[in-house]
């Protein structure tokens, strides 16, 4: 499935507090990608990716995402805080989704996650997802908050916590916060060339 937000042209990207912006990350932002996952504390990393992961895996993974999700990101300045995915297809069926998110160690619990999934859940009705799903490590309380937050109901499936997230739902409770209003997000910024390169074809 082709997400419409890759078909969109590129905006401006837009300030929400002070330094902090929003936008989508396409894939010439595959290296902050990776020095944002990097940058996570040993036990946020593990939480992340249920484990640890290789190199080689983890370069595939951000090629993936970059180039087949929503992925949105958090900015301090040109520093990569935190990062909100939207991946479809697969065995999920048609108008479901899972999502994935990452917030830098030192900024965790600040707000970021809850401003991160209700950009999802404007991305997902904007490409007719209906239902985001959430999953993740039983140890991750703050991930399972966040999404009980928006309407999931977790519960344990192996050795995973996974909820679904009703859209319509998620939107409604995050309208009921005066904090939730409308926020844009840029599209990605075109790729940055060396002199003399000529652009991909």
């Amino acid at each position: 499935m082709f997400f419409r937000f890759l078909f969109k042209g590129r905006e401006p990207e837009f300030t929400l507090d002070g330094d902090l912006r929003l936008r989508h990350l396409g894939p010439e932002d595959a290296s902050i990608f990776r020095d944002h996952l990097h940058e996570l504390h040993y036990a946020d990393f593990r939480d992340r990716f249920n484990g640890l992961v290789s190199d080689a895996w983890l370069e595939a993974y951000i090629a993936d995402s970059l180039n087949n999700a929503i992925c949105i990101g958090v900015f301090l300045g040109d520093h990569l805080l935190a990062v909100a995915e939207l991946h479809a297809g697969g065995m999920m069926g048609e108008h479901v989704a899972e999502s994935a998110f990452s917030v830098a160690s030192d900024w965790r619990r600040k707000g970021l996650g809850t401003l991160l999934i209700r950009s999802l859940l404007k991305a997902a009705t904007e490409n007719d997802i209906s239902t985001i799903i959430v999953e993740t490590g039983p140890q991750n309380h703050a991930m399972k908050a966040l999404a009980r937050k928006f309407g999931a109901k977790m519960q344990f499936s192996g050795d995973q916590s996974v909820g679904r997230i009703n859209v319509a739902e998620g939107l409604r409770l995050a309208g009921r916060r005066r904090s939730f209003a409308p926020l844009p997000v840029a599209a990605p910024g075109p790729a940055e060339l060396p002199p003399g390169a000529m652009p991909a074809h």
